[in-house]
């Protein structure tokens, strides 16, 4: 019974590490959520950024600010994190991606000012590339 029971438990925990480790591994944004980073040109057709209701940046593909807020979106790296490390008390802004791949009503995204992100209910943690506020600044 033991020579059963010992690979049947062994199977079942390498197969949890294989599902569990690629999602809290460290990815790309946009290549994990949005598109392929080949593509990004052509599927994104616009950029909101809101704070409290608030638009603080709404950008078109033939807005000059656009192609540097792209580029800083295309940097950014995100992580998932537990869901107990996030604060939901602080700011907070929301990210709208306009895109003609993945649906149409494009991807809805709540960024924390300490650079917590909630994507389609899973909080990710923003471990490289520019915060909300610096990309408000470049897109003013």
């Amino acid at each position: 019974m033991k020579k059963f029971i010992l690979p049947l438990v062994a199977f079942w925990i390498l197969a949890a590490i294989f599902i569990i480790y690629p999602e809290f591994k460290t990815r790309n944004f946009i290549d994990a959520f949005v598109t392929s980073l080949d593509n990004t040109e052509e599927v994104i057709q616009g950029i909101a950024i809101r704070k409290d209701g608030k638009i603080e940046a709404l950008l078109e593909p033939s807005d000059k600010q656009y192609d540097e807020v792209l580029s800083a979106l295309k940097e950014w790296e995100v992580k998932r994190v537990p869901f107990k490390e996030a604060d939901f008390d602080q700011e907070k802004y929301k990210l709208a991606i306009q895109n003609n791949a993945r649906s149409l009503t494009g991807l809805n995204i709540v960024i924390y000012k300490d650079g917590m992100i909630d994507i389609r209910g899973k909080e990710y943690k923003l471990v490289n590339g520019s915060s909300i506020e610096e990309l408000i600044e470049v897109a003013k």
